[in-house]
């Protein structure tokens, strides 16, 4: 969940384990119907496992972000902010057990693949994105073309060496090419001609904001020129 301290600091305790329940509810079933299951309920997140393939975890992502927009309708007739939600996810292999000491035993998901999972996550505040996933999961997934994915060029996570390739997935988007087209003249250093696409997909969705942070990018390159041995990628110097 998006700025839930924001939102948490408004409600009593009785009130926070109340909205947390009322979420958890609506996506716990989400996940199971998509061939998942919860490792753990973290508060204000979720960290679901998808064993058999990276579509189930696609598509109980972007069923659980219909789900917010559902609940969001209720809650704008109720007078009540709106929530966003933000989901990562990263393919690869894991170890679950059981950790802790003599007095406290605890079922634990160790893996680095974990580790990107979340961190990817911390990217959709980054990107002001719905749903990103990481290159290794596209790879994988059969049938890509029956997504609405857009490629958003790789990062480099703090404490990481290799750069980490990001996608995003915003089924449902009329703007696609548009954007697609926009990214490889950005990748290209051709930032005019990314800027003028990136305008004009604003302007059929003003709130596509991913598209906001390419165009604002775009600006600021034109201005004051690129990084020396610029590649664009993006580096995350915090988790």
């Amino acid at each position: 969940i998006r700025d839930f301290t924001t939102l948490s600091e408004k409600m009593t305790p009785e009130e926070n384990s109340r909205f947390v329940s009322s979420f958890n509810e609506r996506l716990g079933p989400i996940i199971r119907s998509n061939h998942g299951f919860i490792n753990q309920y973290l508060g204000d997140s979720i960290m679901a496992i998808f064993p058999a393939k990276p579509e189930d975890a696609l598509n109980a992502a972007i069923d659980m972000q219909k789900a917010v927009y559902e609940l969001n309708l209720q809650r704008h007739e109720q007078g009540l902010p709106k929530i966003r939600a933000g989901i990562g996810m990263h393919t690869g292999p894991l170890i679950m057990g059981i950790t802790g000491d003599e007095n406290r035993l605890d079922a634990a998901t160790i893996s680095d693949t974990v580790n990107t999972a979340a961190r990817i996550e911390s990217l959709t505040k980054y990107y002001k994105s719905p749903i990103l996933l990481s290159g290794e999961t596209l790879r994988q997934i059969l049938q890509p073309g029956v997504y609405h994915l857009r490629q958003l060029g790789k990062v480099q996570l703090k404490g990481k060496f290799n750069l980490l390739s990001i996608v995003e997935c915003i089924n449902g988007n009329a703007t696609l090419p548009h954007f697609n087209e926009a990214m490889d003249f950005y990748m290209e250093q051709r930032f005019e001609n990314a800027l003028q696409l990136f305008q004009n997909i604003l302007h059929a969705d003003p709130e596509d904001m991913t598209a906001h942070y390419f165009k604002e990018n775009s600006i600021k390159y034109l201005l004051n020129g690129t990084p020396e041995n610029w590649s664009g990628a993006e580096e995350m110097l915090n988790k």
